[in-house]
């Protein structure tokens, strides 16, 4: 089970809330996070498809009164233009060889899904677990517990791969082997050391 993210896809939300801050006209922060606390929880509600992304900026402007400019089309979907990891990629398709499912679990929105959708990102896994489809998002238990009933599977068959530390041990709560991934190597010689490559 492998996040999206910032593990096989180069990207960070961190980037991305950066370049629009500058957009806004907003210098000195580099997530919106640090503009307000609060905003990650909103993020989060559009993440599980609870608001539209019309809401989401109605919302960051009353919390922040910061107005956004005119647009046409989706912002968070603006400079959204992952690469994926080759490395990553090729750990996947020897995990797949090897005769393992692989499946993508990762927090999303309908922007960023759709892009991976239309550039064919997704097609590296046998499934995809999509926050923005399960209604759930990571770290939250009831993310991790949909995908295991989906799967049919008991969590100590399940190793789960995140560059998050708190979606590792929500997972490793309960009872997923968990791996805080830091670049393809480090992952490439644990799967090695799991005899799992």
């Amino acid at each position: 089970m492998f996040d999206m993210g910032g593990v096989v896809a180069k990207h960070t939300d961190s980037t991305m809330e950066r370049q629009l801050l500058e957009d806004f006209g907003i210098v000195g922060h580099y997530s919106f996070s640090s503009v307000d606390p609060t905003l990650p929880s909103l993020l989060a509600e559009h993440s599980k498809a609870r608001i539209d992304e019309q809401e989401v900026w109605e919302q960051f402007s009353l919390r922040t009164g910061i107005a956004i400019p005119p647009h046409t089309g989706s912002l968070w979907g603006k400079y959204f233009r992952p690469e994926l990891d080759p490395y990553v990629v090729a750990i996947i398709e020897e995990l797949k060889s090897a005769g393992y499912r692989v499946v993508c679990a990762t927090n999303t929105e309908e922007a960023h899904y759709l892009y991976h959708r239309k550039a064919g990102q997704y097609d590296l896994f046998d499934e995809v677990y999509a926050s923005l489809t399960l209604k759930e998002a990571k770290p939250d238990r009831a993310f991790f517990e949909k995908i295991l009933s989906f799967e049919g599977v008991q969590p100590s068959e399940v190793l789960f791969v995140d560059d998050y530390p708190e979606n590792c041990e929500a997972a490793s709560d309960l009872g997923i082997n968990s791996y805080l991934f830091a670049d393809p190597v480090d992952l490439r010689w644990h799967l090695i050391a799991m005899e799992l490559l």
